[in-house]
């Protein structure tokens, strides 16, 4: 009887294990697996992420799993330049032919465009010659807070460039929502006229001919079109002279006076010179080998005759602007010039002492004050040797 109750219970063992062996066998290797995952998570934050893996840790720790792998990691960190592939077992030729490693920290995509106030700040563009330059003309929308000086260092252009492409003069002002012609270099645009060849356009802008042929991508000199447009690097455009420069210019080879022949027997005072200008006394110009006069500094001051004597010359004269030539007799003779009005008329007789005229800064004048000449027998000589 006791035979058969410990059979039983054998039997009954035999049955619990293989009802249930399989879901012990499952519960087993999960708790395998999660135990090693622990492990190697773990171990993770102790590797070298740049030039090895959790697999070359392991494997190099158990260097009995597989000889050929441990010799090829041991082969990557050898200079790349210094490894012969060729000599090398086939193991180690796959390691090394395979594409390094990246660390995504590293990984430079260039600077991102960033804001300073309201102006978009460009990054550089790539110095790799690989990258094409930019050559698109761009349009930028002017913000609150702008300036032309800030849009230009966005584009890495000169801020000439941004005027002169956009027709603002210097002082001019640009508001929010204006749209600015951005050119992709410091330089111009230029349309092609009608029978105009590109050497011309080089000469007009003082640039080398190669380089206009070289960032526009032609070819061939003679095959351009007139209405075409290009860009000029480094070109400046020359800006139209304003009316007042325009005036300042046409002044200079105007001739607009009254003169009159005095006798050559004509005898004068015959008095010493005075000094012309009694307001000012200091000079900002003397006599010399290029400037055959002396130049008193003064606005609006009253100039006199330095002697009695015959007004021979009266009226604008090249250079001078508004000029008197006395004529004192002997073959002296005294210019006042750069004045801004006329108190005397030629063939008119004037004592010395007497204003003839009020000075100013007309003709080639880099500002008001007379230009005072002294003129004896057609020659010039120093006014300061013969005035008191």
């Amino acid at each position: 009887m006791a035979k058969l109750s410990q059979f039983h219970k054998r039997k009954s063992f035999i049955y619990l294990c293989s009802h249930f062996g399989t879901e012990f066998l499952l519960f087993l290797i999960l708790a395998s697996a999660v135990a090693t995952n622990l492990l190697l998570r773990t171990n993770s934050t102790r590797a070298q992420t740049l030039n090895r893996s959790l697999f070359f840790v392991y494997l190099k720790n158990h260097p009995e799993r597989n000889r050929h792998l441990v010799d090829a990691y041991e082969s990557i960190k050898q200079t790349p330049d210094k490894i012969n592939l060729a000599s090398l077992p086939l193991g180690q030729k796959e390691v090394l032919a395979a594409p390094p490693a990246t660390n995504s920290a590293s990984v430079s995509s260039g600077p991102l465009p960033t804001l300073a106030g309201s102006a978009l700040l460009k990054p550089n563009p790539s110095t790799s010659s690989n990258v094409l330059p930019k050559r698109d003309i761009e349009v930028y929308e002017v913000r609150g807070g702008d300036t032309v000086a800030r849009i230009a260092a966005a584009y890495g252009v000169s801020p000439e460039t941004i005027l002169s492409e956009n027709d603002l003069g210097s002082s001019a002002l640009i508001r929010p929502g204006q749209e600015l012609k951005i050119l992709p270099t410091t330089g111009v645009t230029h349309i092609i006229a009608k029978g105009e060849t590109l050497g011309e356009i080089a000469v007009k802008y003082g640039v080398d001919l190669e380089t206009i042929l070289e960032y526009n991508d032609i070819e061939i000199p003679e095959h351009i079109l007139p209405g075409e447009e290009i860009i000029i690097p480094n070109g400046v455009k020359s800006i139209p002279p304003t009316q007042q420069r325009q005036d300042y210019l046409a002044s200079l080879n105007k001739n607009d006076y009254e003169k009159i022949e005095v006798p050559a027997d004509y005898q004068g005072g015959g008095s010493d010179l005075i000094w012309p200008m009694p307001a000012a006394r200091r000079l900002s110009q003397k006599f010399w080998s290029r400037h055959r006069g002396i130049d008193i500094p003064c606005r609006d001051c009253a100039i006199n005759a330095a002697a009695s004597g015959i007004v021979e010359l009266a009226g604008w004269q090249t250079g001078y602007g508004i000029t008197i030539v006395i004529n004192h007799g002997n073959g002296l003779k005294t210019r006042y010039a750069h004045g801004s009005k006329l108190l005397v008329a030629a063939g008119q007789a004037v004592n010395q002492g007497e204003q003839i005229m009020v000075s100013g800064s007309t003709g080639r004048s880099s500002g008001p004050h007379l230009h005072f000449e002294i003129i004896k027998n057609g020659v010039l000589i120093d006014p300061l040797t013969l005035v008191r």
